[in-house]
């Protein structure tokens, strides 16, 4: 049977999941900026695992014995913050990412229409005038 983790353990655990998460936000954004929409999808996963990842290390910190460590302990109490201060920015990345996500979206919306304005155009027909009917 495998020893439960420390809390230092499953907090240092913790602190690279939100590193790999935020890796991962950076390599979304830039495919979402060069349009690798195949990738977009591949990162959307792998952002999933890491945010489940993340959501279980912090249960585990919650329910484990010795929690009320992270607060007594200086050292650990510094690493909570640093970890709080990676999870911020965590989640401002998903913002900036939701908001390009938002923009492109509005962008392929406003192509489509110009796209198909224009195909209306061209199904004008006109009489012997040259007037449109």
């Amino acid at each position: 049977m495998m020893a439960a983790a420390t809390v230092n353990e499953l907090l240092q655990q913790l602190a690279d999941s939100l590193d790999a998460f935020a890796v991962s936000q950076q390599q979304e954004l830039q495919a979402i900026v060069e349009r690798h929409h195949s990738r977009v999808a591949e990162l959307a996963q792998q952002k999933a695992q890491y945010l489940t990842t993340v959501s279980e290390l912090d249960a585990q910190l919650r329910e484990h014995p010795d929690n009320k460590l992270l607060q007594d302990d200086p050292e650990l109490a510094e690493q909570v913050s640093l970890v709080k201060q990676q999870l911020v920015e965590v989640q401002q990345q998903s913002a900036v990412n939701e908001r390009v996500v938002q923009s492109t979206l509005n962008s392929i919306e406003q192509l489509k229409q110009a796209i198909l304005s224009n195909a209306k155009k061209d199904s004008l027909t006109y009489n012997a005038k040259g007037k449109i009917r």
